[in-house]
């Protein structure tokens, strides 16, 4: 296998990224497509305390070593490819010993999900019973003062107990919470 790792970019764009180079990488290295993956982890590169994402990108090419003789040829296509995703661009090549590589494919399944093995839903009439809506999954949030009602009480009752501390923050929350479910509802009835 060889692995290309993309760190310090957007997913997204590596997903897409993958997909135009995947046959070309595989020709140059003179193996079948399948032998080609893309490794793009959810990551960023910082220094200075700046994020540097689109402006360094990171690339590790992991190969066997019998594949050290196609570098140049695979670098420079990189080089090339790779100019739009970054100002800056580190390639860091990675040989092993295939007779140390172990890949474990299920015969019951197929080797890579693709078009037209994997199930597509389709969520566009999402109001059925029992469908998630976007209403119910995005709640809108408090935007009332519970903190103001909170530093009140411990105002007003100085020798509180924890407990007590606990069980009055616990009921303001609960009325806030009440009022606002309350309204909420309100304003969608007059709607």
């Amino acid at each position: 296998m060889i692995i290309v790792s993309l760190l310090g970019t957007d997913r997204y764009m590596a997903i897409d990224k993958s997909k135009a180079l995947q046959n070309e990488l595989a020709k140059i290295y003179d193996v079948d497509k399948d032998e080609v993956e893309f490794f793009a982890p959810e990551s960023f590169i910082i220094h200075g305390g700046m994020e540097q994402t689109f402006f360094h990108l990171n690339l590790k090419i992991e190969a066997p070593y019998e594949m050290q003789d196609k570098e140049e040829t695979v670098l420079s296509f990189l080089k090339d490819r790779f100019k739009d995703m970054a100002v800056h661009l580190r390639v860091y090549f990675e040989y092993f010993d295939p007779e140390h590589e172990h890949v474990l494919f299920d015969a019951d399944y197929p080797k890579y999900m693709n078009d037209k093995n994997v199930v597509k839903v389709d969520h566009s009439d999402s109001e059925e019973e029992g469908e998630w809506t976007e209403e119910e999954e995005y709640e809108e949030p408090y935007m009332g003062d519970i903190i103001g009602e909170f530093d009140r009480y411990v105002k007003d009752h100085p020798d509180a107990s924890d407990k007590e501390v606990y069980e009055a923050l616990t009921a303001i929350r609960k009325d806030v919470t009440e009022k606002h479910h309350e309204k909420k509802k309100e304003n969608k009835d007059n709607a």
